[in-house]
């Protein structure tokens, strides 16, 4: 089996101050937050992505990837792109996920589930914003994954 499949997974939200993290269950049915850091610089932002791995024991990430709402590129894609490839060559697995407006739907559950003085913690956001990006990787992994044994009951069944 690919690594690539292997849970627990780590999710990163990638924002020019700060990087939100969440991890799943190794079932891949649930996400949970787990903070964030404030980026310094490239090194010790790599550094402390490879920590939060090695402490959630978690095989790969799912990054972020900002796209606009028209499906195209911004800066911050193209940001988000470059870090993918710096934690690449750092060797670290990972595969990119479309994040369209995880930002507002955090902020939206925030609202709701946080007091008015933790809303004002911005890097709640973040890790709220990687918790909706897991979620939806892991929703689309279970869906390729039914669908791929659909076929091999219905290749076996021929």
């Amino acid at each position: 089996m690919s690594e690539l499949f292997l849970l627990p997974a780590l999710a990163l939200d990638v924002g020019i101050a700060r990087i939100g993290f969440a991890i799943s269950d190794e079932s891949g049915r649930f996400a949970f937050p787990r903070g964030y850091v404030k980026r310094i610089k490239l090194t010790a932002d790599i550094a402390a992505v490879q920590k939060q791995m090695q402490q959630e024991q978690a095989h790969f990430l799912v990054v972020g990837l900002p796209l606009r709402t028209d499906g195209m590129y911004s800066g911050q894609t193209q940001r988000v792109r470059a870090f993918a490839k710096d934690l690449e060559r750092a060797g670290i697995p990972l595969v990119l996920q479309d994040e369209r407006f995880s930002t507002k739907l955090a902020q939206s559950q925030l609202l709701v589930t946080t007091n008015k003085r933790d809303r004002l913690e911005k890097g709640l956001t973040d890790a709220q914003s990687a918790v909706l990006i897991l979620e939806t990787y892991l929703e689309k992994r279970r869906l390729e994954l039914a669908n791929t044994t659909q076929l091999e009951i219905e290749a076996t069944s021929e």
